[in-house]
């Protein structure tokens, strides 16, 4: 089955298989259309528009430009002339909603078969960057403690050192690599150049994918 679907990987030799979570396990809008309802309430507020309009305009925003673009918030403040000392304000309110929301996520049947799948043959983990708490809730709200043991899921806000992908700190906390696994027989996904060039910093063979469909 795996050969079928990820064709660009050996499968015979693989050890053990890790993952990036945003956009790889789940496809990240449905996180991000909940978590724009409320910051959309604050920027509509300041710049004195309707709700409706501004809660589309981000959405729209991060179709464009994905998560990996960090001034969203500033940006849509900017174009609704927003005075910056008060945009400044409005974007650390919105990043406070933002990284305390409380998410209501699923993961869909068929990412939760291969998951299943996968572990029963490999030892799995899990390397995701963000917010400590926030990253930490979507994982609950998935599920994922299922198929993830904790001391094999690693994320970059909870790290004192805080170093995101391409960095290959994370994988110090990783229990698995205490059993010295060779690095060519770990297969890595995730959905953003970031993964890639993380995965290739590992000595990882790497699969780019869109919520687990490959791409």
């Amino acid at each position: 089955m795996l050969k079928s679907l990820y064709p660009t990987v050996d499968w015979q030799d693989v050890k053990a298989v890790g993952f990036d979570l945003d956009g790889t396990l789940y496809d990240e809008f449905d996180f991000i259309s909940q978590v724009y309802g409320p910051i959309a309430d604050k920027i509509a507020a300041a710049a004195g528009s309707d709700y409706s309009y501004m809660y589309n305009v981000l959405l729209r925003s991060w179709l464009e430009k994905g998560s990996s673009y960090n001034r969203i918030f500033s940006d849509v403040l900017s174009a609704a002339k927003v005075e910056q000392e008060t945009a400044d304000r409005v974007v650390g309110d919105c990043l406070g909603v933002f990284r305390a929301f409380q998410p209501a996520l699923k993961l869909s049947a068929r990412v939760a078969a291969l998951l299943a799948f996968f572990a029963e043959r490999y030892p799995l983990f899990l390397v995701s960057d963000g917010s400590c708490e926030l990253q930490r809730a979507k994982i609950e709200a998935l599920g994922l403690n299922r198929w993830f043991r904790p001391e094999n899921v690693v994320i970059s806000g909870c790290l004192a050192s805080r170093v995101e992908k391409p960095s290959t700190v994370a994988l110090d906390s990783i229990a698995i690599f205490n059993d010295g696994f060779d690095p060519g027989t770990v297969v890595f996904f995730g959905d953003r150049a970031v993964d890639r060039l993380f995965a290739e910093a590992a000595g990882f063979r790497f699969v780019g994918v869109k919520n687990m469909w490959a791409v």
